[in-house]
């Protein structure tokens, strides 16, 4: 059955895609397929670790840095402004834990945002920090309830998320940073549902700080993050997890004592995940060649094919379908139909993998797959539910 046919419009080597050979996978947004590059980087690392050991650490210490270097350029930042954590929420809880909150500080937090982008700012709570959740309305996040919130003064922090991982909604990051930057609040990003899918300047944007995994459109593998810090306010975040990587001369065993480093690595505070990092690095070189604009068109174009076959099929589309908050993440429903068991019917009958969440049935494509597996895919909902 597998592959059918593809256009292949981006003139993509789909050797990096084994996925394709077995399965119509839509679930982007939840745990992607890692690419080729990166599962043969982790039988390297296996075979050099076990054959050679720590005598090829500085080999791996240079995959690392370079991993570092595309990684800035992918968030249009230094990359002196680059941590590398062990998850989204890692990168988050580094803020949370380390500004020194006072009684007044609101943190504004998005009212149905993921998990990872609410529990750390529950800590920020306990310190004295107050939350103000920003409603969320008919699945979206009106910039202007942001913005009369900002007014009121005393906003220290707002924690957005680049799209909802449920409505696929996707934030003006832009004019959020604007806002904040406006009203002297800092701009926490969880960027985990559109980067490597939708371009990310933190310059532009006015992020000061950013956390995203990899194992989401990145297609990397799970416990390797990326952490972006401003370099103007690294001295914000105190040293709540220290150690002796995140240290300055911390090849210097017999020197105690030594302070942070000077860049955004001093979060990087004991042994780094080395084969995590380097396979997300072979990942992120693949999508660095294809390029993130090119792969927002692609992935809006597959995700237009969806949004129209549900329509025709008499399903509502809650994601959005504007350009400027579409993501790539498609969210329906239907009257009557129990997503959850679509979903396993679909898997079942099609070898279609798709997930349900908040209710409806959310599918998240990718730039590799191709018109016909949308179509595949379509079809196969249409026979279930007829």
């Amino acid at each position: 059955m597998f592959p059918l046919p593809h256009a292949n419009p981006l003139s993509l080597d789909l050797s990096q895609f084994p996925i394709r050979d077995n399965l119509i996978y839509c679930n982007h947004a939840g745990t992607a397929p890692i690419t080729r590059a990166a599962a043969n980087m982790l039988k390297t690392f296996a075979d050099e670790a076990s054959g050679h050991a720590s005598t090829v650490y500085d080999a791996w210490t240079k995959r690392m840095e370079e991993t570092r270097a595309i990684a800035a350029r992918l968030v249009g930042s230094d990359p002196s402004e680059i941590a590398f954590t062990k998850s989204t929420t890692a990168g988050l809880n580094l803020v949370a834990t380390g500004i020194d909150w006072k009684k007044g500080d609101v943190v504004v937090v998005e009212e149905k945002t993921f998990p990872a982008n609410w529990y750390p700012w529950k800590i920020a709570e306990k310190r004295g920090a107050t939350l103000w959740f920003w409603p969320e309305r008919d699945g979206r996040y009106d910039i202007a309830d942001l913005e009369a919130r900002l007014q009121q003064g005393g906003v220290r922090l707002v924690a957005a998320t680049s799209a909802n991982f449920a409505t696929g909604y996707r934030a003006d990051l832009e004019a959020i940073g604007a806002l904040c930057a406006k009203h002297h609040a800092l701009h926490c990003v969880d960027a985990i549902q559109t980067l490597g899918v939708f371009p990310i300047d933190v310059r532009k944007c006015h992020i000061d700080f950013l956390s995203a995994d990899s194992h989401k459109w990145l297609m990397g593998p799970e416990g390797a993050a990326i952490f972006y810090c401003a370099k103007d306010k690294l001295g914000l975040i105190d040293d709540t997890l220290v150690g002796w990587y995140g240290r300055e001369a911390f090849w210097n065993y017999d020197q105690l004592g030594a302070p942070p480093d000077r860049a955004t690595r001093r979060f990087e505070e004991g042994a780094p995940n080395v084969a995590g990092v380097m396979a997300m690095g072979e990942s992120l070189k693949v999508l660095a060649a294809v390029g993130i604009d090119r792969i927002s068109v692609r992935n809006r174009t597959l995700c237009r094919i969806l949004e129209s076959g549900f329509a025709a099929q008499g399903w509502t589309i809650i994601s959005p379908r504007d350009e400027k908050n579409a993501s790539s993440i498609v969210s329906t429903w239907k009257q009557g139909i129990d997503p959850t068991k679509l979903a396993a019917e679909l898997w079942k009958q099609s070898k279609v993998w798709v997930v349900s969440r908040r209710g409806y049935l959310r599918v998240s494509p990718h730039f590799y797959q191709s018109e016909a597996e949308m179509e595949f895919l379509l079809e196969g909902v249409k026979r279930i539910t007829a």
